[in-house]
């Protein structure tokens, strides 16, 4: 198939771009230049913005269509309009962050998904082309946007269009560190650092997938003609056994000293920013790491052991010490949690 993934420079676009090459299949990505990323050879690679590609596409036909970094309708409208509508298959990479409240655990694809309000609209108007191309800039109104390109794309292709409900990505190359933070602080856990904080308890779940098979399973979707919305993410597993993989995979010995949620909250660390990984225990988060991929599951996604993403996610961080993580702690956020919670007074 002549397949074009949008963002195939990037850690999702990267790995399905990938999957493509490895199947043999003939594969272009679409990129604004701004990635070191290394381009496999046989990719052809056109340079060009999502929102004005005509000219750069002009002439060229695709079957199968990866976009990765859609975050509003006219991100959609405006490529559809350059590459057209002939398309085989669309394969569209929503969040399982549309589903905007996880009150409930198990949500599925049947769920009610709210969509975007006109706030949120302006909110990506407001943007400028390099914040457009990052989630993080669009706040609250991420979630309700997803869910519009969704529609928005649906109304265009009808029963072309896959919708990916993407969980917590994982893997070597991840951009965003809240796994590969504490990939480096078990790693690097020794001497006065050796104990490690942890929010308890032991069994909190954790719900995330290696990138590779999110990867996998977008091509399956293109290949087998799977159309509609699915929940793409890994079964939830427990923090404490996360945490102990990660120590054996890069031969550490770390101390984990399990803190209660309300010792951290008294300390002021903030879930998720500052302990990756932990969701905050409010309503609208309190199940946002345990959604249900049932439906996906029966359908071909196969998600790799815990251990094998692991592996090469240490030695990938290994190699780049000198890079600062944009999540977690720092030492004097751990050193005061530890020493107030040693001291009984939180």
């Amino acid at each position: 198939m002549r397949c074009l993934v949008v963002g195939g420079t990037g850690f999702l676009g990267g790995a399905i771009a990938d999957v493509l090459v490895a199947n043999g299949h003939s594969v272009s990505i679409l990129t604004r230049g701004n990635k070191s990323k290394r381009v496999d050879p046989k990719v052809v690679s056109i340079q060009a913005d999502r929102r004005n590609a005509h000219a750069a596409l002009a002439g060229l036909k695709f079957d199968w269509l990866f976009d990765s970094c859609a975050y509003s309708p006219a991100d959609i409208d405006a490529l559809l309009n350059a590459v057209g509508d002939n398309l085989k298959r669309y394969v569209f990479v929503s969040s399982i962050s549309a589903y905007g409240s996880f009150e409930q655990p198990n949500l599925d694809e049947e769920a009610q998904v709210p969509t975007a309000c006109q706030a949120d609209f302006d909110r990506a108007d407001s943007l400028n082309p390099e914040e457009r191309s990052s989630a993080f800039s669009y706040a609250e109104s991420y979630g309700p946007l997803k869910r519009a390109c969704e529609l928005a794309a649906e109304v265009r292709l009808k029963d072309r269009v896959t919708s990916l409900r993407v969980g917590l990505l994982v893997g070597a190359g991840d951009y965003t560190d809240r796994l590969t933070w504490w990939v480096r602080r078990i790693d690097t856990a020794h001497g006065s650092s050796q104990t490690v904080p942890a929010p308890a308890p032991q069994d909190r779940p954790i719900q995330m997938i290696d990138v590779r098979d999110v990867a996998d399973f977008a091509v399956h979707c293109a290949a087998e003609k799977l159309g509609g919305v699915w929940n793409v993410t890994g079964q939830p597993t427990g923090f404490s056994t996360v945490l102990n993989e990660i120590a054996e995979s890069g031969g550490a010995s770390p101390n984990i000293q399990w803190i209660s949620e309300s010792a951290i909250k008294a300390a002021g660390i903030q879930p998720w920013s500052e302990i990756p990984l932990m969701a905050p225990n409010i309503g609208a988060f309190k199940h946002f790491l345990k959604v249900s991929t049932q439906k996906a599951e029966a359908a071909g996604l196969r998600c790799r052991p815990l251990a094998e993403t692991l592996a090469p996610l240490v030695e990938w961080d290994r190699s780049r010490r000198d890079v600062s993580l944009k999540a977690g702690m720092t030492p004097e956020q751990e050193a005061r949690l530890l020493k107030a919670s040693e001291s009984g007074r939180l």
